[in-house]
Formats: structure tokens, sequence, C-alpha cells
């Protein structure tokens, strides 16, 4: 989402979490596609079953304790305490956002690892390039639309 220099965040976080949303979902209609592909064309679809459920269940030994991180951060936060929230901010949720593209390629390549299959290696890889790729788009246009918004403040209080 990026910072906001406005006061009056709700429209702005609204936005952008509209934006990740809609984001996340034409990614994962990209990876079903790219999934119901190789379902389509392979000759063994026990074997790919398989194997994509074991690389699964490897990814979730890396995402399962993030995940569990991020919500129990964000769980603290209702604590009413501006203490407490600009502790989880500093403290956790900023480094944890700072490294889920780590946490993604790790996550990824652990799980696809022991594949024995070219099809769940290719597929993972693809994903990962998809989420990434989404991340960066997200971030790059935050930074644009709080460079605008900057500019905007500056010319205000411009005599």
């Amino acid at each position: 989402m990026g910072r906001s220099a406005v006061i009056r965040k709700r429209a702005y976080y609204l936005r952008a979490q509209i934006r990740g949303l809609v984001g996340a979902q034409i990614i994962s209609t990209m990876a079903l596609a790219a999934l119901a592909m190789v379902w389509i064309q392979t000759r063994n679809r026990a074997a790919l079953r398989t194997d994509l459920e074991t690389a699964a269940e490897r990814m979730l030994w890396i995402f399962l304790p993030y995940a569990a991180l991020v919500i129990g951060n964000i769980l603290l936060r209702l604590i009413p305490s501006t203490d407490i929230r600009s502790a989880t901010s500093v403290m956790m949720l900023g480094p944890l956002t700072a490294i889920r593209p780590l946490v993604m390629a790790t996550g990824v390549l652990y799980g696809i690892s022991a594949s024995r299959l070219w099809e769940t290696r290719t597929l993972g890889l693809l994903i990962l390039a998809l989420m990434l790729g989404l991340e960066f788009a997200l971030n790059l246009r935050a930074a644009r639309e709080q460079r605008r918004e900057i500019d905007g403040l500056a010319r205000i209080g411009a005599p």
C-alpha cells in the first residue's frame, strides 16, 4: 500500500486493498490457466497430482510460519495501545513486509526442489514470477501515487 501523507487515509487504503485484491485475482486466474494447460497436456495425471501435492506440502513449511507471524502481529495491534501498535509496525510488520519476496522465493524453491516432474517445477517458477511481478507492480503504483500526493501537498504549501 505504501504510505500516504494525507490525514484521512481510509479511501487511500481502500483503493490500495482493492488494487491488491483485483491483482491477486488476475494472477490466480493466470496460474489456474497454466495449471489447466499442464493438466490437459500431461500423460500421467496421477503422478502430476502427487508431485504437485508434495511440492505444496513442502511450501507450507515456509509459508505457514510466516503467515502465523504476520497474523500474530496483526492481532497484537488489537490491543488499544499506541506503543504496542507502533512497536509491531516497526519491529515486526515492516521487516516481515520487506522480506516477503524472499519468503515467496524460498517457499516456492523449497517446494519444487524435491519435485520429480518438470511440469511441477515450471508451474512453481511461473507462479513465483507472477507473485513477484504483482508485488513489484503494486509497489511501483503505490510509489507513483505517493509521489503525486506529496507533490500536490508541496504545491499547496508553496507561496
